[in-house]
């Protein structure tokens, strides 16, 4: 029996990405970049995107991002500042001066800058430590991403980061959780047609 609640495949999948190594990890991200540079991204949009903790072995956002810039110079990347008390986050540009500070997860933040409603944002790049065929994820379980992607149009493209293959299903996903309309691995793109 395979472990499939979001609880076991979080431990699961935490440990797998820690047990990674340097060269491996290396290896992963470079060919995760290649199939991101698959995907069609409109010249002018706002792209949502999420920055790696330091340590935890989550895909390199930051080689994503500098090959957006490159590739499109009129996207607009947004980052979030996340709030502990409501639990939600405040977008902001993501631009060539912002400051960023390391908040109390780890996850680098944007001090300030110029906000971005949820409504304005085309693609959301969304973290995970799993995911599966059916377009579910496991977060770190504290529901940001959930509340944030409810905010978003319905028709705002949500692509997963995933060094790894998705597991056949979550047998605990609900109705709060948004699903995926992509993940991205080292491999492969998969589409999960909503």
């Amino acid at each position: 029996m395979h472990p499939t609640t979001k609880s076991e495949l979080r431990k699961i999948y935490r440990e797998k990405r820690m047990l990674l190594a340097d060269q491996e990890f290396k290896q992963l991200n470079h060919q995760l970049l290649t199939q991101v540079k698959k995907v069609d991204f409109p010249a002018h949009s706002t792209i949502h995107i999420f920055l790696p903790i330091k340590g935890n072995h989550e895909p390199d956002t930051y080689a994503i991002a500098a090959w957006l810039r490159q590739r499109f110079p009129h996207v607009r990347l947004a980052l979030s500042k996340s709030n502990r008390t409501n639990l939600s986050m405040q977008h902001y540009v993501w631009e060539e001066g912002t400051v960023l500070n390391v908040n109390h997860w780890g996850i680098p933040e944007p001090d300030s800058g110029t906000t971005v409603p949820s409504a304005e944002i085309d693609i959301v790049f969304v973290p995970l430590l799993a995911f599966d065929r059916q377009g579910h994820r496991v977060g770190y379980g504290k529901g940001f991403y959930d509340r944030f992607l409810q905010a978003c149009r319905p028709d705002t493209v949500k692509i997963g980061l995933s060094l790894f293959e998705p597991v056949n299903s979550i047998e605990d996903a609900d109705n709060w959780d948004v699903r995926l309309n992509k993940c991205i691995t080292p491999w492969v793109i998969w589409n999960f047609g909503h």
